[in-house]
């Protein structure tokens, strides 16, 4: 068979010996990163632009040390992110600034609420154009209940919970918040508010309560805000340009471009294969190997809708297989050039199984002498707490929502639905419980005692298991358990976590714990090894079974003519990134 010639278009992407001696980054908050790169795009399947908060920070403390970095422009666009998240970044800026080193946030307007403004208020200088407005509207939670609706189309709940605070299903079984939901939600937000509250106060340097009080106002127009002291310029963004150019170079518009975009400096930092999708890691042999783990999403035990995309990073689509997370833990356990193993988890919870099989992996491989440190994201809560509890030492970030130490479970009956669009359903079954998961009637007698012995077994577990990990008596345990949900400052005050700090603080404290002085001085090894885009995009080839076995033939003629990433023939574009002149960004 004759050979295969690819040709593939990819962004041409500034190699650091091409960056310019003298830049700003140029950044565009729009939302998007997360803990793991988004899921590779069958329809374009080479977009390499998706990096993670980690690539984030890590690229801010090494711009921190680059003599040509002279400051950042960020541009505030719509777009969201996590309370968490937002908290780890604004770290990274608050390393950045350490340096002395300018960072300038710009938007038209911060009409996005509170949490936008707190991402702002870690920049130095906050500009807004005229006839902009700035929202800082507060905290708002607004839970909507179903149970009346539901009731009028026939569909009856049927759910059980452990306990009072597990209140998930509560907007389906309820017309209105139960006590316990209301005082938790309340604790919730008003923890969250007290955060913000103290950092953005301290940010602009006023007071809380006069923080507090322009809270109450809400909406600023321009010269409101600017009076305020919420903002240091109400101008446009070519004045705001012209004051960087001047600063750097004493010419309004210079010879050169002097703006280098964030990403591009990304990559800049990665490996010189264009392919690789993770920051550029030094293997070192002299060096101790620290793996990173990730738990992210909804815990399963398998993902068998993308089997081969979920070797990608343990999932990206939203789920965390326990099967991909517990073998790169038992790998780790078994490597002898792995002193510790960091796992990164941001999970609201799932399958008690797939939990429990992930934490008899983190069990094993500290039975093997290793170290096992937990990074909690914006959320480890339920499962994603479940399978955290057994560590060596749990980092939480202020606001992570963690705990949620509780079980529930149940279904739904369209019986009723069906009566009344004229559907009727015969049923032959053998054995008494037969119909247990039916969602043609409710629990029977026999059906809900089977139910709640199940979910008591599951409480009863979660309790013993973070009793012994977290080394909390279950009398005690349970006046913090019961399905409550706590703030990560919160949950260290009741030791279910033991440190607030960010997926950086744990690498360090494992590198500091195998007897060296920061991340920098072991190798991260993320496992399992991410695969390039190359190689995603052949696993999504041989996925697309309903594409026909022409799909698979290509994929496997990749492989077999193309071979090595370097024998590649890339014909390369230039990377355009719209921005409104006068900034030109490389």
């Amino acid at each position: 068979m004759s050979a295969v010639l690819i040709y593939i278009s990819l962004p041409a992407e500034p190699t650091i010996a091409e960056m310019p001696d003298k830049m700003v980054l140029y950044m565009e908050l729009d939302g998007g990163l997360d803990d793991l790169p988004e899921e590779i795009n069958f329809l374009d399947p080479f977009s390499v632009n998706n990096f993670t908060v980690r690539d984030f920070i890590d690229a801010l403390e090494h711009a921190k040390t680059d003599k040509r970095v002279k400051g950042i422009y960020a541009k505030m666009r719509k777009g969201t992110y996590s309370l968490a998240h937002i908290q780890e970044i604004r770290q990274g800026l608050k390393n950045f600034r350490e340096s002395g080193k300018f960072a300038y946030i710009y938007s038209t307007s911060f009409a996005d609420g509170l949490g936008a403004y707190y991402f702002a208020s870690a920049f130095d200088e906050i500009w807004m154009q005229p006839m902009g407005v700035l929202a800082i509207t507060g905290i708002n939670a607004e839970v909507p209940f179903f149970a009346q609706a539901l009731e009028k189309i026939g569909v009856e709940t049927d759910f059980y919970q452990r306990e009072d605070y597990k209140t998930a299903y509560e907007s389906f079984t309820n017309s209105q918040i139960s006590p316990e939901n209301k005082e938790m939600t309340q604790r919730l937000v008003r923890n969250i508010a007290e955060s913000l509250q103290e950092e953005i106060a301290q940010d602009r340097e006023i007071t809380a309560t006069d923080f507090k009080t322009l809270v109450d106002r809400g909406l600023f127009v321009d010269y409101e805000a600017l009076d305020a002291g919420l903002v240091d310029f109400v101008s446009y963004e070519d004045e705001i340009i012209t004051k960087i150019n001047v600063a750097l170079t004493g010419k309004k518009k210079p010879d050169q471009n002097i703006y280098v975009n964030f990403n591009s400096y990304i990559h800049s930092l990665k490996a010189d294969n264009p392919f690789i999708p993770s920051p550029k890691l030094v293997e070192n042999s002299h060096k101790p190997s620290v793996a990173l783990i990730y738990a992210v999403g909804a815990i399963i035990d398998t993902d068998d809708n993308m089997a081969h995309a979920s070797k990608v990073n343990m999932t990206n689509d939203g789920t965390a297989a326990a099967d991909e997370i517990s073998k790169a833990l038992y790998e780790a356990g078994d490597d002898p050039n792995i002193v510790s193993i960091v796992l990164r988890v941001n999970s609201p919870g799932g399958s008690p199984v797939a939990s429990e099989t992930i934490l008899r992996a983190v069990e094993q491989a500290r039975k093997k002498g290793k170290k096992v440190y937990v990074s909690m994201g914006p959320a480890a809560a339920s499962g994603g707490y479940w399978i955290a509890a057994n560590a060596d030492r749990i980092f939480a970030l202020p606001t992570t929502l963690t705990g949620s130490i509780g079980v529930l479970g149940g279904k739904v009956s369209l019986n009723g639905l069906w009566k009344k669009v004229g559907i009727n359903w015969e049923r032959i079954g053998w054995g008494q419980n037969s119909a247990m998961w039916s969602m043609n009637s409710k629990f029977s007698k026999s059906e809900a005692e089977r139910m709640n012995t199940m979910l008591d077994n599951i409480y009863i577990n979660f309790l013993d298991r973070v009793s012994k990990g977290r080394g909390i008596p279950v009398s005690d345990l349970r006046k913090i358990a019961g399905g409550r949900v706590w703030l990560g400052k919160t949950a260290l005050e009741l030791g279910l976590v033991d440190e607030l700090g960010s997926l950086n603080d744990t690498l360090d404290y494992a590198a500091r714990e195998a007897g060296l002085k920061n991340r920098y001085d072991i190798n991260i090894r993320i496992m399992p090894k991410p695969l390039t885009p190359l190689e995603q995009f052949i696993s999504l080839l041989e996925g697309q079974a309903s594409a026909g076995q022409s799909i698979s033939v290509l994929s496997k003629l990749i492989q077999n003519h193309v071979g090595d990433l370097n024998s590649l023939i890339v014909t390369a574009h230039p990377d355009e990134y719209t921005v409104y002149q006068p900034i030109k960004v490389q």
